[in-house]
């Protein structure tokens, strides 16, 4: 069956659309030559909202460091691969991240006090996810429009131009909020063979209440979500434990099966993005070239949707750059 991979972006603004792409396919292709697996065939899609966001994408040729166009961290392909002095992020915010968390709960939205939060990806994620809950955004028509419509429509659309294919869709970080609530209520439904999200925030309490609050829930907190029907055949969720994204990170705890027992299958995987010598476990970048995420995607590309002649000319296929 053919396939399609579709991918949606995290927080902060992004490179423009098509070099963005191409550092996900490049990424995802080293994953594959770092284990000596032959590449499959893939193209893949970028939902790409952060154009509603920000006025002009980043620019790698921007040197100067206060440019709001200037990239801090671009692709580079992973050269370290062993693993880093294990956990102490999570070790020395363990003492106080719950304590943050629980004054940026409080308030009507469950968003209101996100500033109550010192680490600086957690803040920015929160201020996002308020604009993407309660904000509104100018289209490319220049109409204003709640932002969690046009936010949702970038990957509804995508989904909709590969209907009837078979359908990965990679969501990461607060991508995986926007891809978690376009499976659930986006009308006519479109299926997914697998979700695949990574350094995702679909743990944290706060994001929990906003999505029982959209499907008017009743009940505790703690009780469990839905899992999309939408979503037919797997639920990989990948989390390095030094991502700050991840602190709850366990999603099977938060979500139930769907009809077809699905639900969220949660993996620790190692983020080895490294950039002039400075490593960033949430990176994009890193998590698409881990060994589970290689493994899922070559999975859902040759076992699960390839012909037995694709499949043959796998096992003899050299790896490629």
């Amino acid at each position: 069956m053919k396939t399609a991979l579709i991918g949606i972006h995290g927080l902060r603004n992004k490179p423009p659309c098509d070099l963005l792409t191409q550092w996900w396919c490049q990424s995802i292709i080293d994953g594959f030559n770092v284990v000596s697996m032959p590449v499959p065939r893939f193209t893949i899609d970028i939902a790409y909202w952060a154009r509603y966001l920000y006025d002009k994408p980043l620019d790698p040729s921007v040197s100067d460091r206060d440019d709001p166009a200037y990239m801090p961290e671009p692709y580079v392909a992973g050269t370290r691969f062993g693993p880093r002095e294990p956990y102490k992020f999570r070790r020395r915010l363990k003492a106080d991240i719950n304590q943050q968390l629980l004054k940026m709960m409080a308030g009507e939205s469950g968003l209101m006090n996100f500033n109550a939060v010192s680490n600086a990806i957690l803040r920015r994620m929160f201020m996002e996810l308020d604009t993407y809950y309660h904000g509104d955004l100018v289209d490319e028509n220049g109409v204003t429009r709640p932002a969690r419509d046009l936010i949702r429509y970038e990957l509804y659309r995508l989904l909709a131009k590969h209907e009837g294919r078979s359908i990965c869709l990679l969501a990461h970080s607060m991508g995986s909020i926007i891809a978690y609530d376009v499976l659930l209520h986006a009308q006519p439904a479109i299926p997914v063979h697998t979700l695949i999200t990574f350094g995702s925030p679909l743990g944290f309490p706060v994001v929990r209440k906003m999505i029982r609050n959209e499907l008017k829930l009743s009940g505790e907190g703690d009780d469990m979500l839905p899992t999309p029907e939408t979503i037919e055949h797997r639920w990989f969720n990948f989390s390095d434990l030094d991502d700050v994204t991840c602190l709850n990170y366990n999603l099977r705890n938060h979500y139930c099966k769907n009809s077809l027992g699905v639900r969220p299958f949660d993996r620790i995987v190692y983020n080895n993005y490294e950039y002039n010598e400075t490593a960033n476990p949430h990176k994009v970048y890193g998590y698409l070239r881990t060994l589970d995420m290689t493994q899922a995607l070559n999975t859902f590309l040759v076992l699960d949707n390839a012909g037995l002649g694709r499949r043959i000319k796998w096992l003899f296929r050299r790896p490629t750059v």
